[in-house]
């Protein structure tokens, strides 16, 4: 067939027909140049053979135009369906051929094209991916800005510790997408770390915790992630969780510190560079890891809290009673108004609980101004142990005054109770010999025996008189008519 394909379309079709002509031509020419008597079965057998011959040589040829035009057609079909082009290899050397070469120059050009096309648009896609990952940086840089403005606005509202913490927390909580977070602060005097806050746990991680020893999770300031970043005083990235070797298992939590996928901690550093503590921010959800971009928001919620802290220390030397460690009462009543105010507008109960040390008057003309000190003061601070991070409470002279929060009369009676246990089970001694001491409760709690939230202080106040009528050593509950 390659053999046809040597010589062009043109001087294919002229041999062929010279073929078919030429063969008859000197077949009958020699018979008459011969003289030969041929019958005209002989005649019509020889026109047969030369037709033969002229069909043979026609399909033949036929055959070497139309097999490569069908190549040439099947690859024109695979491109214009695939979009793919293969190279013809066509050895021949007629038009064809010619075409074919010009085919594969197309497809080179193509291939080509849609090799640069493609590198373009895998140059396009990569600075598409930078312009996006730009832009999330962005956002995410002007949402983490929103998060600490509207952080440090709340802050501004209150300056109760625990509030502020937990505010800090549940907004690195919102604003990471994380599951859980916490504040440890570094006591220098017992060289311990103490968990100070905790929010967004679950609680199934307390279930093996007593309630009232929690949060007192306390860890050296060696130990653990919390102990490498207090050391070197940088943010640490453990997405290994519990796996990290660095990690501290804690055995009040027993296996479930395996829930730990993921953590951040970060130091808090106040003035003079002194580090108070450290925030942990724990299983970072979407992405399912921390990420270099989290750490400055990280260190932002840091200052923040540096700043609750310090301002703190400093709301406690300004208005806290370094006697008995409550607050001052000019404080507390403001406390109250609001505590008041807030429970009558959304209907929650609030408890407020007086407590006077009986026979005070009989027991200061005993003893001494130094004994008295002392036993006000060993009063104010048991009270204090006993506080829930919301409740308040101050003091003036023998009487104590105790604001308890969503709190009704039943968990007034018991925080009564174990106040006048824990007192009554104190040792105040003078002149060696020990001073038995007993305290009389009132008790107010608004709505279940008060209607005006703003009486509550005065029904109380009423309340522990009461209890000093009938003999002291006792709690009386207000209500329209006093029941013990």
């Amino acid at each position: 067939m390659n053999l046809f394909r040597n010589i062009t379309i043109k001087t294919r079709l002229v041999l062929t027909f010279l073929i078919a002509i030429l063969f008859p031509v000197v077949v009958f020419g020699y018979i008459n140049i011969s003289r030969i008597d041929v019958s005209s079965s002989t005649t019509f057998f020889l026109c047969i053979i030369s037709i033969i011959i002229a069909i043979i040589t026609a399909l033949l040829v036929a055959s070497s135009i139309v097999a490569p035009l069908q190549i040439i057609q099947s690859s024109l079909q695979a491109f214009a369906i695939k979009k793919t082009s293969a190279s013809l290899n066509d050895k021949g050397l007629d038009e064809i051929s010619d075409v074919s070469a010009d085919l594969n120059r197309m497809y080179e050009d193509w291939n080509k094209e849609v090799v640069n096309l493609g590198k373009r648009q895998l140059k396009l896609d990569k600075e598409n991916e930078k312009t996006n990952l730009r832009a999330n940086t962005v956002e995410s840089q002007l949402l983490q800005t929103r998060s600490l403005l509207s952080l440090a606005q709340n802050l501004n509202t209150t300056f109760d510790f625990q509030t502020n913490c937990k505010a800090i927390l549940d907004e690195a909580i919102k604003t990471l997408n994380v599951q859980w977070a916490s504040i440890l602060l570094l006591d220098r005097e017992n060289n311990e770390m103490k968990v100070a806050c905790v929010r967004g746990i679950e609680k199934s991680l307390l279930d093996d915790l007593a309630e009232e020893n929690y949060p007192a999770i306390r860890l050296k300031p060696h130990e653990g992630l919390a102990g490498l970043v207090i050391k070197e005083g940088l943010p640490l990235i453990a997405n290994k969780g519990h796996k990290d070797p660095r990690f501290k298992q804690f055995k009040e939590f027993n296996s479930r510190d395996e829930k730990v996928a993921s953590l951040l901690c970060a130091p808090i550093i106040g003035k003079d560079n002194n580090i108070l503590g450290v925030i942990n921010l724990i299983n970072r959800q979407i992405p399912p890891v921390f990420r270099n971009e989290d750490i400055p928001y990280a260190k932002d919620l840091c200052i923040l809290t540096a700043i609750v802290i310090e301002r703190n220390r400093m709301y406690k030397n300004l208005f806290t009673d370094a006697l008995t460690g409550l607050i001052a009462h000019n404080v507390w009543l403001g406390y109250l108004e609001e505590e008041a105010s807030r429970s009558h507008r959304y209907c929650q109960s609030c408890s407020v609980v007086v407590f006077d040390i009986d026979n005070f008057k009989n027991i200061a003309d005993k003893t001494n101004e130094e004994f008295i000190s002392n036993l006000i003061g060993g009063c104010g601070q048991t009270i204090a142990r006993l506080l829930r991070d919301s409740d308040k409470a101050s003091s003036n002279q023998e009487r104590f005054y105790c604001l308890l929060p969503n709190t009704d009369t039943a968990g007034a009676i018991y925080f009564s109770g174990r106040v006048k246990e824990a007192v009554e089970a104190e040792h105040f001694k003078y002149s060696r010999k020990d001073i038995q001491i007993t305290l009389s409760a009132g008790i107010a709690t608004y709505p279940d025996n008060i209607k005006d939230s703003k009486a509550i202080l005065k029904s109380a106040i009423q309340a522990v008189a009461d209890a000093h009528k009938a003999s002291g050593n006792r709690a009386v509950i207000y209500k329209e008519k006093n029941i013990e």
